[in-house]
């Protein structure tokens, strides 16, 4: 069995604690598999709010956890304040990603061009106002991003 940081995630307050300590010490860079986990996991979402919460202390984000947040914020079956918690989220781990300037200029243009992309479909899609301004809020802020790499 493997050895989770957060261990069992049914014990959700526990969970939060270790969440904020972690957030608190700046040591998140170094569970981000286990934020993905959380961010995941569909049984409690006081879990999944608290990762996107703390994505702002993610000092060097990687690539596969802003993929997660993408996929947070397409899903259909989750409430809209969670997906736009996500897309807030996912503006500030963009602008992280590009900050670092840990990977390639042209992997850095690919992936925040898909993330435009993304936001394009959602906002070409049915669904409500607020999620529509969140949308385009997150994505105004990233084409600024995506102009600076």
């Amino acid at each position: 069995m493997e050895n989770y940081i957060f261990g069992n995630l049914n014990d959700w307050e526990t969970v939060l604690d270790k969440l904020d300590k972690l957030s608190e010490s700046r040591e998140l860079d170094n569970c981000q598999d286990e934020l993905i986990r959380l961010l995941r996991f569909d049984q409690n979402w006081r879990l999944r709010e608290a990762a996107i919460e703390s994505l702002p202390f993610v000092e060097d984000p990687d690539l596969n956890l802003a993929r997660e947040v993408i996929s947070l914020i397409k899903r259909k079956d989750l409430y809209y304040d969670v997906r736009i918690l996500a897309t807030d989220g996912l503006e500030k781990l963009t602008t992280n990603i590009v900050d670092n300037r840990a990977f390639g200029k042209d992997i850095l243009k690919r992936f925040v061009l898909a993330i435009i992309k993304d936001m394009d479909a959602l906002l070409a899609s049915p669904e409500p106002p607020k999620f529509h301004d969140a949308l385009r809020n997150s994505m105004n802020q990233i084409k600024k991003v995506e102009a600076a790499i």
